[in-house]
This record gives C-alpha cells, structure tokens and sequence, in this order.
C-alpha cells in the first residue's frame, strides 16, 4: 500500500514539473528604450504590472509628447511551473536599444543637446536596424572615452 502511494506521490510531483501556472513577461519599446512587463496566469489572469520609463522617453515627452510613439518588443517570456521552476522560455528578438541602459541614456543625453538627442529617438523610430546598431555603438564609444578621460585613461571596452 505504501509502495503505491509513493508512486502516486511521484508521479503526481512529475506531472506538477510539466504544468505551466504562470508565465512573466518584459518588453522594451524599441524607440525609446523603456521597458515593461507583468505575469500572465494560466488561467488568463494579469498580476505584477511594471513600467520603467526611459530617460529618452521622458525627453521625447518633455520636448514633443506627440511625437512619442512606442514599439514594443517582448525580450523575456519564462513560464514557471507550481514550485516556480522555469519550463518554457520565448521571447522576441529586440534591436539594439537593449544595450543602451537607463544609466548610459542619462548620461548621454545629458552631454547632448536637443536636437541630437532628437535625432537618436528619430533614428530609433525608422527600424533601421544597421544605422541604429552604428549610433549605439558610437554612443558607447563616447561614454567610454568620457569616462577614459575622466580616469585618466584607464577606462577599457
């Protein structure tokens, strides 16, 4: 009797590993770098919604709200079973604005006037994927030789 509820108990426990209860998601708007998310149910159920706003976002708020529109990209989509393990993972597959954090958008756009920085967000609106990885790159290359100078020439990629 024993060795059979065992075996049930087991088998239940497997059967719980496979079925998904929850599944967190997160965005980032491709324009403006600003990110999002929240936890879906299995049951279809939304719970946890968040939003960090970018520093570009505020800007393009600030400057021309109407001018703000959003592209969002699902970057994380992990589906936790009923201990909360991952089992499922999908996501999309979001440009280059993922490398370009809040904390390098601040500080780049702080070294910047108003019309560059403009120019970023209008850059990011086009999807323009090779044109908008050249100027994230060049905005990393600025940051990093801020910095470099600021050390006295020890900052390193």
């Amino acid at each position: 009797m024993y060795a059979v509820f065992a075996g049930m108990a087991v088998a239940l426990v497997m059967a719980l590993l496979g079925v998904q209860v929850c599944r967190d998601w997160a965005f980032v708007c491709e324009n403006t770098g600003s990110h999002k998310g929240y936890r879906q149910w299995r049951f279809g159920a939304k719970t946890g919604h968040w939003y960090r706003k970018s520093p570009l976002e505020a800007f393009v708020e600030a400057q021309e709200p109407e001018a703000l529109v959003h592209r969002w990209t699902s970057y994380a989509g992990t589906g936790e079973n009923v201990f909360g393990q991952p089992i499922l993972f999908g996501h999309g597959r979001p440009g280059a604005i993922l490398e370009l954090n809040h904390a390098i958008q601040r500080e780049w756009i702080a070294k910047n006037d108003a019309a560059t920085v403009r120019a970023l967000y209008d850059l990011l609106v086009t999807d323009n994927e090779a044109a908008i990885e050249k100027q994230v790159a060049a905005i990393w290359d600025e940051i990093l030789e801020d910095a470099k100078a600021e050390s006295g020439g020890t900052a390193e990629k």
